[in-house]
């Protein structure tokens, strides 16, 4: 690696940058896994409250239950105050 004259190669040069590339490469992956928000295990992580309105709003688009049963539970969720959002989604406020 080393010439006659105590400089380096070009040879030399390539090494140095790629592994220069490569280190850089590695650490900024390294954070970027420390810092990710979508690992679905974990420590001291618990799963994210779904709104009970939205899981069946879900549940009704898929066919899991019938619209007699979707409109009694969307009554019962709404009348009792559990948990319903006054934020809007999307642009516009549930009602």
């Amino acid at each position: 690696m080393m010439g006659w004259s105590g400089q380096l190669s070009a040879t030399g040069w390539i090494i140095m940058a790629v592994c220069m590339l490569v280190f850089w490469a590695a650490l900024l992956s390294m954070l970027a896994m420390m810092f990710r928000n979508d690992r679905s295990g974990g420590h001291g992580r618990t799963a994210p409250e779904a709104d009970p309105l939205r899981v069946l709003e879900v549940r009704f688009a898929r066919g899991e239950i019938g619209s007699d049963e979707f409109v009694a539970r969307r009554e019962e969720l709404t009348r009792s105050g559990n948990s319903v959002p006054t934020k809007p989604e999307h642009g516009r406020p549930r009602v």
